[in-house]
This record gives C-alpha cells, sequence and structure tokens, in this order.
C-alpha cells in the first residue's frame, strides 16, 4: 500500500508541474538563418491576378514563400507552401502595372532578400460580367441576364433614382454560378432610371449601367378566393407525359388530411400541402382561381416556395412540372398547357448536398413567368412530372409551401 501512495504522489506531481507549465508559441526554429531568394521568376497575367511560378531554393531551411503587394494603398499578403513553385495574386480591380515583391521564409519565420517583380494584371472578373450584362423591361420590374465564366464571387447591386433623383439600392444578387438571371419586382408601371453595377469580395466595382425601362403591369391575385375542386370529379386530360407505370393521371389526395390543398394559398409558408407518397407520375391537382365565378386571369408568373431544412432540392419537392388552364373543367380536351418548368439547383450539386445559394434560394422562394400571349382561364391544374426525391421516376408525390400567382393587364 505504501508503494502504491508514493507511485500516486509522483504522478500528482508530474501532473501539477505539466498543467502549471506555459506554452508559448513561435517559429518551429529559432537559428535565425535566412533562407537563400526564390530565382528565375516568371509572371502568367490573368483576369484581376497574376500567377508567379519561380525556382525555390535549395534550402533545408525553406518553409514558404511570401508576396507582399498593394490594392487601394493597402498592403496584402499571399503565401504558398515548399511544395509548390508557384503564388497566386489577386484581388485586382484594374490593369495598371505594380510591384510584387517575393520572399523566401524560413522555418524560423526569417524572410530572405526580396525578389520583385512586376505584374500587370487583365481586367477584372467583374469587367466582363458588366459587359455581359442584358436588362430588360419585364412584369413588375426588370430582368438582369448575366455571364460570369470565371465563376468569380461576385455581387451584382441595383439601384434606382429616388424622388429626390439621388440613386438608392433596390437589390443586391449574390451568385458564382457560371451564368443567370434574376428580376426585381413590385414597381409600378412608369419609365424610371436604374442602374446596374458588380462588386467583388475585396469590393472593386465595376461602372454602372445606367438605363430607363418601364416595368410591365401586373397585379398578384387574390387567394382568398381560391378553392379545392379536386372531388368535383372533372375529367382528366390524358395528355402526355403520362405515367411510367401504366396507371392514369389522377388527383392528388391530401397526405393523411394532415396537409390540405389550402394550405397552398394561405400566405403560409410555414404550413403545407402534401400528396400521399408513392402514388402514380405525373399527378394532377386541380383548381378554382375564382369560386365567385367572375374572373378569369392571363397569368404574368408565378412564385413558389419550397419545402426546405433537409428537404431543400430533395423528397417531394418538385422538379419538374406544368400547368394547364381552361374555362370548362367538365370537358377534357378544353384544357391547354400554360406552360412547363423545370427547377434548376444553382450549385448543381447532387440531390442531398446543397451549397448556401441552394439554401438561400429555397428560402426566398422561386420565380417563374407564363410564356406571353396564354388565354385567360379560370381554372388552372399543377401537372407535376416528377419529384426531387424520385426523378423521372414512375411514382413519387408532391409537397409545396405556397403558391402565388400575378396576371397581365387584359
Amino acid at each position: 500500500m505504501k508503494n502504491i501512495k508514493i507511485v500516486f504522489v509522483i504522478g500528482l506531481l508530474s501532473f501539477v508541474g505539466v498543467s502549471c507549465r506555459q506554452d508559448k508559441l513561435g517559429p518551429l526554429v529559432n537559428d535565425g538563418t535566412a533562407p537563400k531568394p526564390i530565382t528565375n521568376p516568371q509572371v502568367e497575367n490573368l483576369a484581376g491576378a497574376a500567377k508567379i511560378t519561380y525556382t525555390l531554393p535549395d534550402d533545408a531551411n525553406l518553409l514558404y514563400v511570401k508576396a507582399e503587394y498593394m490594392i487601394k494603398g493597402v498592403k496584402n499578403e499571399a503565401k504558398s507552401s515548399l511544395y509548390k513553385n508557384n503564388i497566386l495574386v489577386e484581388g485586382f480591380g484594374d490593369t495598371d502595372e505594380r510591384d510584387v515583391t517575393l520572399y523566401a521564409v524560413s522555418r524560423s519565420e526569417v524572410a530572405s532578400t526580396p525578389v520583385t517583380v512586376k505584374i500587370k494584371p487583365l481586367p477584372p472578373p467583374i469587367a466582363a460580367v458588366r459587359n455581359s450584362f442584358v436588362v430588360i423591361e419585364t412584369f413588375g420590374g426588370i430582368n438582369v441576364k448575366y455571364d460570369n465564366t470565371t465563376a468569380a464571387n461576385i455581387v451584382i447591386g441595383v439601384l434606382i433614382k429616388d424622388s429626390l433623383n439621388e440613386w438608392q439600392h433596390v437589390d443586391f444578387n449574390y451568385t458564382s454560378q457560371l451564368s443567370g438571371n434574376f428580376s426585381i419586382r413590385g414597381f409600378a408601371s412608369v419609365a424610371r432610371d436604374w442602374g446596374v453595377y458588380v462588386k467583388d469580395r475585396w469590393n472593386n466595382l465595376s461602372d454602372t449601367l445606367r438605363i430607363t425601362l418601364t416595368p410591365i403591369y401586373e397585379e398578384k391575385i387574390d387567394k382568398s378566393k381560391f378553392a379545392d375542386v379536386r372531388s368535383s370529379n372533372f375529367p382528366v386530360p390524358q395528355n402526355p407525359p403520362l405515367p411510367i407505370s401504366g396507371g392514369s393521371i389522377k388527383n392528388a389526395v391530401d397526405y393523411s388530411g394532415s396537409y390540405p390543398l389550402i394550405n397552398l394559398w394561405d400566405d403560409n409558408i410555414t404550413k403545407m400541402f402534401h400528396t400521399k407518397q408513392n402514388v402514380d407520375q405525373p399527378v394532377w391537382v386541380p383548381m378554382d382561381l375564382d369560386k365567385t365565378g367572375v374572373r378569369k386571369f392571363k397569368f404574368s408568373r408565378f412564385k413558389i416556395w419550397q419545402r426546405t431544412s433537409q428537404y431543400t432540392f430533395n423528397h417531394g419537392n418538385p422538379h419538374k412540372w406544368e400547368i394547364w388552364g381552361t374555362n370548362t373543367p367538365t370537358v377534357a380536351s378544353s384544357w391547354i398547357k400554360l406552360g412547363e418548368w423545370t427547377m434548376e439547383k444553382p450549385s448543381g450539386l447532387p440531390v442531398g448536398v446543397n451549397s448556401n445559394e441552394d439554401l438561400q434560394v429555397a428560402t426566398d422562394g422561386q420565380e417563374y413567368e407564363f410564356p406571353i400571349g396564354i388565354p385567360a382561364v379560370r381554372y388552372i391544374a399543377w401537372k407535376n412530372i416528377d419529384c426531387w426525391g424520385a426523378l423521372d421516376g414512375a411514382t413519387g408525390f408532391l409537397h409545396l409551401m405556397e403558391l402565388t400567382l400575378w396576371r397581365q393587364k387584359q
């Protein structure tokens, strides 16, 4: 027993000694010797950047190579490991010639003598994005189309002139996609001045495209007059695509009665419509948009909110669908296809893997425009071709949180 106590005391004293000792962070080695400098630097000028290739010194003391350069009067720094023979300097918003100073750095954090090279970056990515802009009027606002061939992380800012003739921001669109478009909505059909520009993550700004456009008139359709007409037993048009299973397109039944169709137009994106699962696809969901029987609608666009969280771009969220319309739902041949759409995932990542941009798009809701020239109708049907959880499947299901429609001036 005495030996055990002695061992315990010695172990305790050792622990106390270790726990009381303070670790000091610093260089791996403290010999103070500077490494040899890099040699034979070669410059490849890139869009808003430059790649500098060099010969590393034959020096066992080398840890990394450092580049120092100025952007807008502020010193920037880039580092590259001893396992690479090049370094990337980036963030330049112009094509001015400038110096970049390179240092080999030792394991003691001692820098070599400097080697200075001159670079002349090509026009930055924001310039190419800005030059690609196609801006047109659309329903309730404008649409901005762009190309971003370098997949740069950018933000596209949109401005309007206010009543005091001052420019004010109305939207910021963050993206790293190779191409895309977005719309700014909610404006009256009157001519106004618009401005569109690009900014990158180093706060470089493009010049501003200034344009005068008149949004196309539209108005939001009153959802209080919508009605579920699935129980009316209207004949369902058996137009392609038809179910792969060989069954018929049929009205979707609510899942356990817990998620009724009326949830689709209650202006509450926390309550959903959900069909039964593993039913024949496509599935047919008819709706009456004016139960008072007074109005018909020539649609301009619609917006949907998918089920999010772990279900984003997955499960029963729609992937491909069509919208059909009629004024005589009792006649199967009267239904006309108003449009067809496929939900695009911004990142292009596989099902179950989402980027921050994917999540944000789903949270904000997704807008789609109807083709120009479609007829005015009172009844519509959502024909769900497939869902994200069963792409091109014979069976599947559908869930959505909300549907909002706008109509054109007739």
